[in-house]
């Protein structure tokens, strides 16, 4: 699963359980350990209230996640799996330790399934490139998108002698220069080098790095990307 939509369905599941604890704790309070002391119930809704603001925390952290690089977004995934399922663990202890007659098992299920959700929706591809830095974004003017579906993206680049486009990445890809050329390329990190790439040639350059590329030449270059979603 994609990292945005995993952290799209999470946010959505942990928002409407948020709100629930927040605007009705005593109802859920209610439904999870029955029916109170008539002193416990608002001390015990004031506190499920906050755990509700607490969970709705979350739900924003995560919907604010989800356009982040691979590398940072494992790192949120990681960290809400691991929260989840420590609060699975500490509501079944619980009941062991004999705090609790019951566990509240629909939302135990709920934060079971959104913990496997950000586990293995987590990924050691680096490769994978953020929406901010996709090429036909950042650079309009350069790349044009000819075809695009859920595993595949077609894009046309075209540089004008002299143009260069602005620092973006790519998914894997393969490339198919059209009208070769020179291109000086600069990376994130300042390094510049020049490329000479002839008319019919085929390549497939380093993933997950961030980039920007100048037509040095006389000409016009261009040529086709072929990148794996």
């Amino acid at each position: 699963m994609e990292t945005s939509l995993a952290f799209t369905i999470i946010a959505g599941a942990l928002n409407l359980l948020g709100l629930f604890k927040f605007i009705a704790p005593k109802k859920f309070n209610e439904n999870a350990m029955g029916e109170l002391h008539q002193e416990a119930i608002n001390p015990a809704a004031a506190i499920r209230a906050a755990l509700g603001g607490v969970v709705l925390t979350v739900a924003l952290i995560a919907f604010m996640s989800r356009n982040l690089a691979q590398a940072e977004a494992n790192t949120i995934l990681c960290a809400i799996g691991t929260g989840l399922v420590t609060t699975i663990s500490f509501v079944v202890l619980n009941k062991v330790r004999g705090f609790s007659d019951e566990i509240p098992v629909p939302p135990m299920i709920l934060l079971g399934v959104l913990s496997i959700i950000a586990f293995t929706s987590m990924s050691d591809d680096s490769s994978t490139v953020s929406l901010d830095l996709q090429p036909e974004l950042v650079s309009p003017d350069v790349y044009k998108v000819l075809f695009e579906d859920e595993n595949m993206k077609v894009i046309e680049v075209e540089h004008e002698p002299g143009e260069s486009d602005d620092f973006h990445g790519h998914h894997p890809m393969t490339w198919y220069a059209v009208q070769g050329g020179t291109l000086e390329m600069t990376t994130e990190d300042g390094s510049v080098s020049v490329v000479e790439i002839k008319t019919g040639q085929v390549g497939r350059p380093l993933q997950g790095q961030v980039h920007k590329a100048k037509n040095i030449g006389d000409s016009k270059f261009k040529a086709i990307l072929f990148e794996e979603k």
